[in-house]
């Protein structure tokens, strides 16, 4: 699932920066006489089918560029199979046939193709904490499970801590096994989630990513998806405690890509995942923070399931374990994480809302779509070392008609091509600052007439802005709904 609904420029400018450096990195090298030799870097591609590309990939694709001194580099193609609910199954198949040389999928899709190396790792309210999830990956145990994909003709890479999966609840929580009777629950299609929810009396239909919940009585989904979806509009519930399971990102290869790689280069890939784990993990909970962060500010309720409903919720789920436990591997790898489950007695990680109203000065600014049109001739006057110091394309920033949201504290940007970021904001007298994210924040000066909002002295992190002083002030943001 998508993580936020739109590509921000933000994010947009960092990874132009990044795919700037690792050019740097690979565009020469030095040979031991002293002579400079070119040197091609070794492009591989890689299919996200999500439409933005998750951190702890970054993270991943930012260690290979560093551990291979910039002769491997990782070039995303996001909304890899958009819209396809068997996009996993889809993805995994395109890289076996060469369409795509590399991937990563939940490890969820992999036992519908026979693969049940993951299902320790995936067993319903074992891993419901960040806490034991990050011992899990400690003890190796995920990266012993990657022997699995070799069955299906790829290469394994690496195995990625994911953010924690929740049930989102339409009309009421679900925190008990009754909560569940006759209910149709939204999500990815395999067969564990299928047994999971026949268990606790449920159907399991299947979702694609930033699908239509529709029809559906509650979809299994992480907050950062329920927050990036907008699922909040149409379901207020979430089981806070109610942790099905992670979602562990594996990272795969085709065996023909992975064979024409040097030894060095197929280490290089490996170490490059297991380097990437502790941050990766600690970008799952702080996307959880975030995401629930801001659902708390749309209303979301996080309901907490009492210690015996959980008690009840595992009773009815033994039928699940005792199918699992009949493959000696997953027996072992199941009571492998639940000794270490014991020994860190670790609660299940339960988001709270500290306060669901949006700071008090946010509605200085009345609520409200508000849209301005840029020419090219405002675009015209950018240089392409503003272009290049933004670290946007020029594409990214077409001329059109802009649209600027405001809504209780939250603040969304779209672009006539559809793209666009969104965030939080705060103001104090003139001055609004907009958060993206943890570490990106816009600040400018504002004034209102009537319903028009004029905006001056845009400041970026680094200093002055150049593209969104352009978009912001070239002409005022008139108020339509």
């Amino acid at each position: 699932m998508q993580t936020r609904r739109f590509i921000g420029w933000a994010t947009v400018a960092m990874l132009a920066v990044w795919a700037i450096a690792l050019a740097a990195c690979s565009g020469s090298s030095s040979d031991k006489a002293g002579g400079a030799e070119e040197q091609e870097p070794v492009v591989l591609t890689f299919a996200s089918f999500t439409g933005d590309i998750q951190p702890q990939l970054q993270m991943f694709a930012e260690e290979v560029a560093r551990r291979s001194d910039g002769s491997l580099r990782i070039e995303f193609k996001p909304e890899w199979r958009g819209g396809d609910p068997d996009a996993e199954r889809g993805t995994i198949e395109d890289v076996k046939a060469g369409k795509v040389d590399m991937a990563w999928v939940g490890a969820r899709v992999f036992d519908r193709l026979g693969v049940r190396s993951f299902q320790a790792l995936l067993a319903p309210l074992l891993v419901d904490s960040y806490e034991l999830e990050a011992r899990v990956f400690e003890s190796g145990i995920p990266t012993s499970m990657l022997e699995g994909v070799e069955e299906i003709e790829v290469a394994g890479i690496g195995v990625l801590p994911g953010p924690m999966r929740r049930l989102l609840g339409i009309s009421h929580p679900f925190l008990e096994p009754s909560d569940f009777d006759g209910q149709v629950i939204g999500g990815a299609e395999n067969e564990l989630s299928v047994q999971t929810f026949q268990a606790l009396g449920a159907r399991l239909e299947a979702l694609p990513a930033g699908g239509s919940l529709e029809g559906l009585d509650a979809t299994e989904q992480h907050l950062g998806a329920i927050w990036g979806n907008r699922y909040n509009e149409n379901a207020k519930y979430v089981g806070a405690n109610v942790n099905l399971w992670p979602r562990p990102l594996v990272i795969f290869v085709g065996k023909d890509v992975f064979e024409s790689l040097t030894t060095d280069q197929q280490a290089v890939l490996r170490e490059a995942a297991t380097a990437a784990v502790p941050e990766a993990l600690a970008a799952a909970r702080a996307e959880d923070e975030e995401s629930a962060l801001q659902l708390c500010r749309r209303g979301m309720v996080f309901a907490v399931a009492s210690g015996s409903e959980l008690a009840e919720l595992r009773r009815t789920l033994e039928p699940v374990y005792a199918e699992l436990t009949t493959d000696q591997e997953t027996k072992s790898n199941i009571e492998a994480i639940t000794s270490l489950k014991t020994e860190i007695a670790a609660s299940a990680d339960a988001p709270v809302c500290t306060s669901t109203e949006p700071p008090a000065t946010a509605s200085a600014i009345p609520d409200g779509n508000y849209e301005t049109t840029v020419t090219k001739a405002d675009l015209g006057k950018l240089t392409k070392a503003d272009w290049l110091r933004a670290g946007i394309r020029e594409e990214d920033a077409p001329a059109g008609v802009y649209t600027m949201i405001f809504d209780a504290g939250e603040w969304t940007l779209v672009g006539p091509n559809g793209d666009g970021e969104e965030g939080g904001y705060t103001v104090f007298r003139d001055q609004i600052e907009i958060h993206i994210g943890s570490e990106y924040t816009i600040t400018a000066r504002w004034s209102l007439e009537g319903d028009t909002l004029t905006f001056t002295d845009i400041r970026v992190p680094g200093g002055d802005a150049t593209v969104e002083t352009v978009v912001w002030t070239s002409h005022p943001w008139a108020k339509t709904a």
